[in-house]
């Protein structure tokens, strides 16, 4: 055992400065790993595809992909003349579902009147087609202006 701790830990490792030891190749080979577990465990959970449900009922369940939200959202969006270019987050507060849309809008539009009526079109969907019990409302961050054409 103390031959296979030397070969990898060598006693003089422990006692060197910083500076010496980020010269050192064990160091840039831990670093490396380190670096590469953590983008490892971005893209898991970045890519994590976990069904919401909607509702479910003695027929069965009927559950909602994360996609499909953010679908109805950029549709919800391309009906409105003042929204471009949004974004959505799907955020779960206390069992409630809540979506936070990143959008730009036009430089001379109502804020309010779009944020209700992007709010009014999304519950629509989701509360009056689908059913979906916990829905706790939209969110609304204005991420820039778009010029009038």
């Amino acid at each position: 055992m103390q031959i296979l701790c030397t070969q990898f830990f060598p006693s003089k490792i422990w006692e060197l400065t910083f500076v010496e030891a980020i010269r050192e190749p064990f160091y840039h080979a831990v670093t490396a790993l380190l670096f590469f577990l953590l983008l490892l465990l971005y893209l898991l959970r970045k890519f994590r595809r976990e069904l919401i449900l909607a509702f479910s009922d003695e027929e069965g369940a009927v559950q909602i992909t994360p996609n499909a939200l953010h679908e109805l959202v950029r549709k919800s969006c391309e009906n409105l003349d003042a929204a471009h270019s949004p974004t959505t987050k799907i955020v779960h507060l206390r069992g409630k579902l809540r979506l936070h849309v990143r959008l730009r809008v036009e430089a001379d539009c109502n804020i309010k009147e779009t944020r209700s009526a992007l709010r009014e079109r999304v519950e629509h969907v989701l509360v009056g087609n689908l059913g979906l019990k916990n829905f706790g409302g939209v969110d609304v961050v204005v991420k820039g202006f778009r010029e009038n054409k």
